[in-house]
């Protein structure tokens, strides 16, 4: 017999043969299961049995699955659901995720795909049911730039929110491209210092570094002090930058460092001084590369592609299959490089275009010698 603490998953789908299937697999696994096949029914089963997860199909007889989502987030605005989307229906399914899902599956279904997204409804203290304080501007993160919803996205904002009100010292670490200078950013934004001033650590100048760094540290001007590539300070500049930091005493200089390596191993292998070390890593974060997210690759095409088509005045859109696609390119340049490629591919196409993948792969062709 399950316990009731066992997560609670409820499945609204309209096939009763996916409800048996899905119910019997996650049964096996330990979950508890509630079956719907009306649609129309299901915020008042929501209301009654409190899942912690819904899995809610987009296509309904006498139901739009999208138009429920709305409902239900609105009136249960902490409720995790993620959608059944049938095969070929991807822009659909981001518009799910744009409306609150925080994830989709492809029919034919995939039952080990499934049971891997779902696994953190089996995290200790039933985490997922927890109504944390720390709530995310939503507009100000697509403003700048920081898209996701996958989990791994969200648990990175939750740290976010919780630092940001704070003036500790904030150190970001992550891969090339994954958006340290855009989190950096946001957490400015969130902010009521006046100023973000931006230091590249790779092109700092020694002879200069000490007076740069005292200009904004010691002086009382409200300012995010923002050190880019901190692990590519020289020894001496890294002397420089400690010598002001023991000195700083101002409370409104707050001091957020990105890092594309680690500084905990540099610093063991005496590559960066101890010191500065354990005065910038009091709040560490840490941004996660695109393969380890990538179902936020389909929301940062539509946010990045919309983003270029108004600069260049143009129309282009993506096949579902070229979505799929790229979804599932590795994207060693993260970000940066996903940015770069809908740049070019929307300056290079005739307005109008419609991107199907042999063209994808043309274009993806010339990026790749541009590079």
């Amino acid at each position: 017999m399950q316990e009731q603490n066992t997560p609670l998953i409820l499945i609204v789908d309209d096939e009763k043969a996916i409800l048996k299937t899905l119910k019997d697999a996650l049964t096996d696994e330990g979950f508890r299961v509630e079956t719907l096949s009306q649609g129309k029914k299901a915020l008042d089963l929501i209301g009654k049995l409190i899942p912690d997860l819904l899995l809610l199909d987009i296509f309904m007889p006498n139901c739009n699955g999208l138009e429920l989502l709305s409902q239900i987030k609105k009136e249960f605005p902490d409720q995790k659901v993620m959608m059944i989307s049938g095969f070929g229906n991807i822009p659909i399914a981001i518009e799910a995720i744009q409306k609150g899902a925080i994830d989709f599956f492809e029919k034919p279904l995939n039952l080990d795909e499934i049971l891997h997204k779902i696994a953190f409804l089996k995290e200790s203290d039933r985490k997922i049911k927890e109504v944390t304080p720390y709530q995310a501007d939503k507009n100000l993160l697509r403003k700048c730039g920081v898209i996701g919803e996958s989990n791994l996205f969200l648990e990175l904002i939750e740290q976010t929110e919780r630092l940001a009100p704070h003036s500790i010292p904030i150190l970001i670490s992550g891969e090339v491209g994954t958006g340290k200078t855009l989190l950096a950013r946001y957490i400015h934004e969130k902010s009521s210092l006046k100023n973000l001033v931006t230091i590249d650590c790779q092109t700092l100048e020694e002879s200069t570094s000490k007076n740069i760094f005292a200009k904004h540290m010691l002086e009382q001007t409200p300012e995010t002090f923002y050190l880019k590539h901190v692990d590519l300070l020289s020894n001496a500049n890294q002397k420089n930058l400690l010598l002001v930091l023991e000195k700083k005493e101002n409370k409104t200089c707050r001091i957020i460092a990105s890092t594309r390596k680690s500084l905990f191993h540099a610093m063991r292998e005496e590559q960066f001084n101890t010191s500065l070390f354990y005065h910038l890593n009091r709040a560490p974060l840490e941004v996660p590369p695109l393969r380890k997210r990538a179902y936020d690759i389909p929301l940062l095409l539509n946010h990045y592609l919309a983003h270029y088509n108004r600069i260049h005045n143009k129309t282009i859109t993506l096949t579902t299959q070229s979505i799929r696609q790229l979804k599932n390119h590795s994207w060693p340049g993260n970000i940066v490089e996903l940015k770069s490629f809908l740049q070019n591919l929307v300056v290079t196409s005739d307005n109008f275009s419609v991107i199907t993948p042999n063209q994808l792969d043309q274009h993806k062709q010339i990026h790749e010698r541009s590079l």
